[in-house]
């Protein structure tokens, strides 16, 4: 597959957000005036026809799902509390390895938070103020909403924010260890890496990220930035399916093997990893992120590789044998 050049990026961009706009208001008033926005750009330029029928062709391939992943990506499914969670680990207490990576599958900053899931496991929240908030898998919250702010507390892994509009005027910000992202009127993704900096990228309007000890920064919509406590990184154009796992699935459009299989580790118990000779393979497709294996065994039939695995819990794609 050809590579995706900043400028089909910046297109497959704009029709992601097209796609969002004209999916949310499609029963609303404005839907006439979206949709005369949207074929506007579309005929303004042969990339924004292609951009949309990539995207058209990756939701499609979403829309494909199994009926359990696609009611999980509708988020209709029960989740787990944290009293089922340690119920089930009481029973299976004496199940030895498959306790074990139970308990391996919820970080103790969750077991802290006031909302959470534990790997491989999503979560849709509304809010008092009708906004919504998505936990992506292994993710840990807390919501403090008083009279004067409206507070979100990233302990860990990764959300997807959608505010709404406060009638008492209130801020909306999210709080992570290197500072916040105060909301301005918007929907964004905030993540905590392992290397102690927050991730952030803006899908409508805009936010302001606020390091703890330094000079704020702001992005707009298309735009993705990190922070520590002491600088936030100058804005760089956001990838324009990163919240696709919200949906189900992990969208994956030019992207380096290696790269894949560490986003879909986050949703697997024990260790996926992926060979070094074929970490940089260029791989594009839809992957569903509930099951894992599924999104495997799509992978070795798409492309040279193969499967190495000793257990469940540990798997590693490697490159395909001659012989195979």
């Amino acid at each position: 597959m050809k590579p995706v050049d900043d400028a089909e990026r910046r297109a497959l961009h704009e029709a992601v957000r097209w796609h969002v706009r004209l999916r949310d208001t499609a029963a609303a008033a404005d839907a006439h005036d979206a949709r005369q926005g949207w074929e506007d750009w579309h005929v303004a330029d042969p990339a924004h026809q292609r951009a949309w029928q990539r995207v058209q062709a990756v939701h499609a391939q979403l829309a494909f799902l199994p009926p359990t992943l696609a009611s999980q990506a509708l988020g209709k499914r029960p989740h787990r509390t944290r009293r089922n969670v340690l119920r089930s680990l009481a029973v299976g207490l004496g199940a030895g390895t498959t306790a074990w990576m139970g308990w391996q599958g919820l970080p103790w900053q969750e077991w802290r938070a006031a909302h959470s899931t534990g790997t491989g496991e999503r979560r849709d929240i509304t809010l008092p103020d009708g906004s919504l908030l998505a936990l992506d898998t292994a993710s840990g919250v807390d919501v403090d909403f008083n009279d004067r702010e409206r507070l979100v507390r990233l302990h860990s892994g990764r959300i997807l924010v959608s505010t709404d509009f406060d009638p008492l005027g209130r801020p909306f910000s999210v709080q992570t260890p290197q500072g916040r992202v105060l909301a301005l009127g918007t929907r964004f993704m905030v993540r905590l890496d392992d290397n102690g900096l927050s991730h952030v990228q803006v899908e409508e309007k805009a936010v302001r990220l606020l390091p703890a000890a330094g000079a704020p920064q702001q992005l707009a919509a298309g735009e993705q930035a990190w922070f520590s406590a002491d600088t936030a990184q100058a804005p760089t154009t956001a990838d324009p399916f990163a919240a696709s796992w919200h949906e189900g699935g992990l969208v994956a459009v030019d992207i380096a093997l290696g790269d894949l299989i560490a986003a879909l580790s986050r949703y697997r118990r024990g260790y996926l990893g992926c060979a070094p000779e074929v970490a940089q393979l260029k791989v594009s497709g839809a992957f569903p992120v509930d099951d894992t294996d599924r999104a495997l065994a799509a992978l070795v039939s798409r492309f040279p590789l193969q499967l190495r695995s000793h257990t469940r819990y540990w798997v590693r794609v490697e490159a395909r044998d001659a012989a195979s």
